[in-house]
């Protein structure tokens, strides 16, 4: 019996084996995946570029494979291509999380050239096909201007800028910071800048805010703690205190200035001369004594000449606690610069330096040789401006403006002064206004229109910094009378993605006191500061 049972099953396994396992075998044909149309390198301008690809894939078996097909996943990554991170611990970075087949991403990295990768995966199958591209990004922040924003209700500070290319290639970046190691800031205040050929401290380039001042790497604005004013340009670090406005004293050289000076929000001043054995910044000068504690406190503007090259060797100071001017002067001796010191009123001279009144806002040009126009209010609330010249080594009162035929001006809080024509320029709510302080009449700027929604938020001249003009790069006419170009920042309100601001650059002309639109760029954040990035 058992032998019967055995002879079965034999049997029956040789039945089995006379038949294929269709169940284990699968002889369908693989696809053949082509991909074209994505060029070997890819060039952008970081933060402001996008990263465009429009591939064609092709099946063997299908033909072209389109975005909408299921049966298909389409990956991009990017990667250094000299190895390392791109963030903390982070080799890779997904360029498109939507998975769509075509890629239009802004080129949100730094400098630097990487390595793409486009990944086409049959999801039926589980093959992948790839290819690679080079992505070379290169840093918007050669040359340009800077613009210092306020962005949101918490007012985070960013910088974008209008990225100078060439001179038919401009435009804007935004956001540049952010990857670049600024640490979270507040309340955005302005940009120091400092053009120097010195070896030492070369280039300046400062963002101030009201939680504290970064230097910025000079080529490639990387920044972080270590960078803080306080570290790299301070002897004696200040305490609980931050500095907000930052300028130089021009020097005849073509090299660099006589002085950097800057001021805190507790109203504290400090100088830097750079012929001095370890310039630096050190106690407070806003006393009369070196070193001794401070004895006033001084606006956050501080008057020089703005000529090129330089032709004055003095600072004016404003002693708000006294309602003086007080005044620095180089190579007095390295005690009596680190001191200030009240002006001195000429004899029969236009008013006196002892003012008693409050100061608005103060700025220096290069009308007549070096002139800076300080605006005062009475205690009455009056307004009233006076023209110091800073040419010299002296402080000359030259102009005195009352009784100004200038509707609003008494609630205007954003100014600035033209550096070829007597014009004042000040706004009001969206309204800007032209006074020419020769005529003693005003102009409303009507073609800079701005909507019920937007107010302007900056008024500002760039005049170039390079000791010698000659020393920019471009030497086109265009191009240097830009420096005196009116410059408008303005922000619509109704904004809801933080990027309603507007910048727009208007030729003066002094004839006709009026102004015309050259160009106005949009997207940024709420601007406060302006400053043209020079190269040379």
């Amino acid at each position: 019996m058992k032998i019967n049972v055995i002879i079965l099953l034999l049997f029956v396994f040789s039945l089995g084996a006379c038949f294929d396992d269709k169940g284990n075998y699968d002889y369908r044909e693989v696809a053949e995946i082509t991909i074209e149309n994505i060029p070997e390198v890819i060039e952008v301008l970081g933060s402001a570029d996008h990263i465009v690809v429009k591939p064609k894939i092709t099946s063997s078996l299908e033909g072209e494979i389109l975005g909408d097909n299921v049966n298909f996943e389409f990956d991009y990554k990017i990667e250094l291509k000299g190895g390392g991170t791109i963030v903390t611990d982070q080799r890779w970075v997904n360029l498109n999380p939507a998975g769509t087949l075509d890629l239009d991403t802004l080129a949100a990295f730094v400098a630097n050239t990487y390595i793409g990768w486009f990944t086409v995966t049959d999801k039926r199958s589980g093959v992948q096909t790839s290819t690679s591209f080079d992505i070379k990004v290169s840093s918007p922040t050669y040359e340009g201007w800077m613009i210092l924003c306020d962005e949101g209700d918490e007012k985070r500070v960013r910088m974008d800028m209008i990225s100078v290319i060439s001179a038919e290639r401009v435009i804007p970046a935004y956001d540049l910071l952010s990857p670049l190691g600024l640490p979270e800031l507040k309340n955005a205040r302005g940009i120091g800048f400092y053009p120097n050929r010195f070896a030492n401290p070369s280039d300046v380039i400062y963002v101030m805010s009201g939680e504290g001042t970064y230097k910025l790497d000079k080529e490639t604005f990387k920044t972080d703690e270590s960078w803080n004013i306080n570290n790299v340009d301070f002897i004696i670090p200040p305490v609980n205190e931050n500095v907000i406005y930052y300028t130089s004293v021009n020097s005849s050289s073509t090299a660099g200035a006589l002085a950097s000076i800057c001021v805190t929000d507790v109203g504290n001043a400090y100088i830097q001369v750079f012929d001095a054995s370890g310039a630096a910044f050190e106690y407070p000068v806003n006393t009369s004594v070196r070193g001794k504690t401070p004895e006033f406190r001084v606006a956050p503007y501080v008057g020089v000449s703005m000529a090129r090259p330089g032709n004055g060797s003095t600072a004016l100071f404003y002693d708000i606690d006294n309602r003086q001017f007080m005044g620095w002067r180089y190579g007095t001796g390295a005690d009596v610069m680190q001191t200030l010191t009240p002006v001195p009123d000429p004899e029969n001279g236009l008013f006196s330096f002892k003012t008693g009144m409050e100061l608005v806002y103060m700025e220096s040009t290069r009308y007549s040789n070096g002139l800076v126009y300080a605006i005062f209010k009475d205690n009455a609330g009056k307004r009233c401006i006076y023209g110091i010249n800073m040419s010299g080594n002296g402080y000359v009162p030259e102009s005195k403006y009352e009784e100004l035929n200038a509707p609003d001006f008494d609630k205007a809080t954003l100014f600035a002064f033209h550096s070829q024509f007597p014009y004042m320029f000040y706004a009001v709510g969206n309204k800007i206004y032209l006074h020419n302080l020769g005529t003693n009449t005003t102009y409303p700027v009507n073609n800079i229109a701005l909507g019920e929604n937007e107010t302007v938020t900056m008024l500002k001249f760039n005049l170039y910094r390079q000791c010698t003009l000659t020393d920019l790069n471009n030497q086109s006419d265009e191009f240097m009378a830009r420096q005196y170009e009116l410059m408008v920042g303005s922000y619509n309100t109704a904004a809801q993605d933080n990027n309603g601001g507007k910048l727009g650059f208007y030729p003066v002309d002094g004839v006709n006191n009026s102004v015309t639109k050259r160009a106005e760029y949009s997207g940024f954040a709420k601007i406060k500061d302006v400053v043209y990035r020079e190269r040379r």
